[in-house]
């Protein structure tokens, strides 16, 4: 059965010291939630075998830790240490950033060659390499084809398994049926997102889009959610960037949504 994890960065402004965070941790296993994905970023505000043991209390498993690309140059070990001590196998490795993806096939060749070697120091260390997938990786370079599909295909990455997320890939325009088909057994968490129309305060007919809780927006989520287990997804993530109210109660919201998702 798929399970149902906070995106911690959702509630990210309840985070800033270590009490606010074992505090925020209490709160989500009160909501229900299954457990978190967690920002390497917000780690740094607590002692980390504090957290691991306050998570193990609770009973809230760590379903990725994210982290940017640029923290395998000058933390991989950190990175994985990081990563058992929370007893979390999916180690979030960030997306191709731009300083790789601004120099087109060139600087996805150097992005390539960097990624083997953070795959191979992974599977040593018996931890997963989990790619977020955005949406830039579906601009076409000058050699007519997406960094996804070299992502996807090359060897140097085959040890990547993959992050979705349904909102990014609905700004590309890629249907996520089929990102999560191309990808079946190798993506073992999807964030589950969704998105409303409102009408702009001044201009009627320029309607802004913004996220909402899970239900509340567009989105086809039970067909979506569906093919994501589908290809074998292992956590749905739910949260938001922004809330529009508080956000505790908007996860609340999207938990009760995703889980009616896994039941249908």
């Amino acid at each position: 059965m798929i399970r149902i994890a906070a995106q911690l960065n959702t509630v990210r402004a309840y985070c800033g010291t270590q009490k606010e965070f074992l505090d925020t941790l209490s709160r989500i296993r009160a909501l229900g939630f299954d457990g978190v994905e967690l920002e390497s970023s917000l780690l740094k505000n607590a002692d980390r075998q504090t957290v691991a043991c306050h998570l193990k209390e609770l009973g809230l498993e760590v379903c990725s830790i994210r982290s940017p690309f640029a923290r395998t140059g000058y933390g991989l070990e950190d990175m994985i240490a990081e990563a058992k001590a929370m007893n979390c196998v999916n180690v979030g490795v960030g997306t191709v950033t731009a300083s790789y993806f601004t120099m087109g096939p060139a600087g996805m060749e150097k992005y390539l060659e960097q990624a083997s070697k953070v795959c191979g120091k992974f599977s040593q260390e018996g931890v997963r390499p989990l790619y977020s997938l955005r949406f830039h990786e579906f601009m076409r370079q000058s050699d007519g084809v997406w960094p996804f599909d070299k992502l996807a295909d090359r060897p140097e990455t085959s040890d990547y398994l993959w992050e979705t997320d349904v909102l990014s890939l609905t700004r590309t325009a890629v249907e996520p049926p089929k990102i999560f088909s191309r990808l079946a057994g190798r993506m073992p968490v999807c964030r589950l997102s969704d998105q409303k129309i409102r009408e702009n305060e001044t201009y009627f007919f320029y309607a802004r889009r913004e996220e909402c809780p899970l239900g509340e927006g567009l989105f086809d989520l039970p067909s979506w959610a569906k093919t994501a287990s589908q290809a074998g997804a292992e956590w749905f993530t739910v949260g938001q960037e922004l809330c529009d109210r508080d956000p505790f109660v908007c996860l609340a919201a999207s938990l009760k949504k995703a889980r009616e998702l896994c039941c249908p």
